[in-house]
């Protein structure tokens, strides 16, 4: 491995962890959250991370931010942990795949105002999905009822929507500002 290439697996891991960390931080700290629905800015670290580097970096922020905050949370580590770090990696995918694609093509997603947000409601949308799935399973292991958790899938997908929204909006300048100040030259 060359000098370039260790500065940028250094720089990438360190950026990695940074924004799990945020992702934590954001999740627990900025959110609304009942039994069944939440609103949060989980994603944004996600998707600065599936826009930054790709669709697998994204989902590992967001399964080891996730993973951590079901841990650190008031759920603990139980025997559904594994159903719940799985779902928010399902955006970075998304998002990641898009910028990706993009980029092969000379494209950055972030400054295609219109993809990004379709991308990243994409994501939330197919998020509210493996969540509603892992609510499903969730309810089989622990013999609980789904029904009440389906009534709120409706407003589930709404605020999935609406947070996509707000990320997209928040990281499209955010990254061009963080391209512009030269902070993610080790990135590219």
């Amino acid at each position: 491995m060359t000098k370039t290439q260790q500065k940028k697996l250094a720089y990438t891991l360190c950026t990695l962890a940074l924004l799990i960390a945020m992702m934590v931080l954001l999740t627990m700290t900025i959110s609304i959250q009942t039994p069944f629905f939440k609103l949060s800015f989980g994603s944004l670290p996600v998707v600065l991370a599936a826009l930054l580097f790709g669709p697998l970096e994204g989902a590992a922020v967001a399964v080891l931010g996730e993973f951590l905050v079901q841990v650190l949370g008031p759920y603990g580590l139980t025997q559904t942990t594994i159903i719940w770090i799985w779902p928010p990696a399902v955006r970075a995918l998304v998002v990641g795949s898009a910028a990706v694609w993009l980029r092969r093509r000379g494209v950055r997603l972030e400054s295609r105002p219109a993809l990004c947000y379709g991308a990243c409601i994409a994501g939330a949308i197919l998020t509210t999905i493996s969540n509603t799935v892992g609510m499903w399973l969730d309810s089989l292991v622990n013999y609980t009822s789904f029904t009440a958790a389906a009534l709120w899938v409706p407003a589930r997908f709404v605020s999935g929507v609406c947070t996509a929204v707000v990320v997209a909006t928040i990281c499209m300048p955010l990254i061009h500002s963080l391209r512009r100040s030269g902070v993610l030259r080790h990135a590219e």
